[in-house]
C-alpha cells in the first residue's frame, strides 16, 4: 500500500456524517416507496373505473400514465426537498427547461396534443373509413403523433394528427345513403 493503512480507512469523520445522514435516507426511502405505491394504485384505480364506464382502452392507458407521472413528479419534488433542494428553485428550473423544450419540439407537441384530442373526442374509431384531404382509407391506428390509414390498394398512409384536427374529415362509415327520388313523369310514360 502507498502510505495508508487498514486502520485509517474509513476516515473517522465518515462515521458521524453517515449517522447524521441516516434519518434523511430513511425518510427518502419511505417517500420513494410510498410514491411508487400511490402512483401504481392511482393509475390502476383510474383504469378500472374508466373500464367500468366503457371508456376506450387507449384513453384509459393515457389517463393512467398521466396520473402515475403526476404522482412521480410530486414525489420527486418531495425527495429533492428532503435533500435540501428548495421546491421553488426546482419549479423554476423545470419551467425554463419546459419552455426551451416546447419551443424546440413545437411541431411534435402540436401532433401529440392533437392525438390526445382525437383519443378523447373520438370523431372516428379504428375500422372507420374516413377521408382527410386527398387521402381516403380505413383507420388502422390512432397514435399520439400520427393517424394510420389503410387504402383500398393496401397502402399505408401516415397523417400527422395536427393535420387531421385542422382539416375537414369525412367519415364514410357513418354516412347514410341519399334517399332515392321517385320516378318522375318522364319515367312513367
Amino acid at each position: 500500500m502507498t502510505g495508508t493503512t487498514a486502520a485509517s480507512w474509513p476516515p473517522e469523520a465518515l462515521g458521524p456524517f453517515l449517522v447524521s445522514l441516516a434519518p434523511v435516507l430513511l425518510k427518502a426511502i419511505i417517500v420513494l416507496v410510498l410514491m411508487l405505491l400511490i402512483g401504481r394504485w392511482a393509475s390502476d384505480t383510474f383504469r378500472r373505473a374508466t373500464a367500468r364506464a366503457g371508456m376506450d382502452r387507449s384513453t384509459r392507458i393515457l389517463g393512467g400514465r398521466i396520473i402515475q407521472l403526476t404522482v412521480l413528479i410530486i414525489g420527486g419534488t418531495v425527495l429533492l426537498d428532503l435533500f435540501g433542494v428548495p421546491p421553488a428553485t426546482l419549479i423554476a428550473a423545470i419551467g425554463i427547461a419546459g419552455l426551451a423544450v416546447s419551443l424546440a419540439l413545437q411541431d411534435l407537441l402540436r401532433n401529440f396534443f392533437s392525438g390526445i384530442y382525437l383519443l378523447f373526442e373520438r370523431p372516428f374509431a379504428i375500422g372507420d373509413t374516413i377521408k382527410v384531404k386527398d387521402n381516403e382509407g380505413v383507420v388502422d391506428y390512432i397514435g399520439f403523433r400520427t393517424l394510420r390509414l389503410r387504402t383500398e390498394r393496401n397502402e399505408q398512409i401516415l397523417i400527422p394528427n395536427s393535420m387531421v384536427v385542422a382539416e375537414v374529415v369525412a367519415n364514410r362509415t357513418h354516412a347514410t345513403p341519399a334517399p332515392e327520388e321517385p320516378p318522375g313523369p318522364a319515367a312513367a310514360t
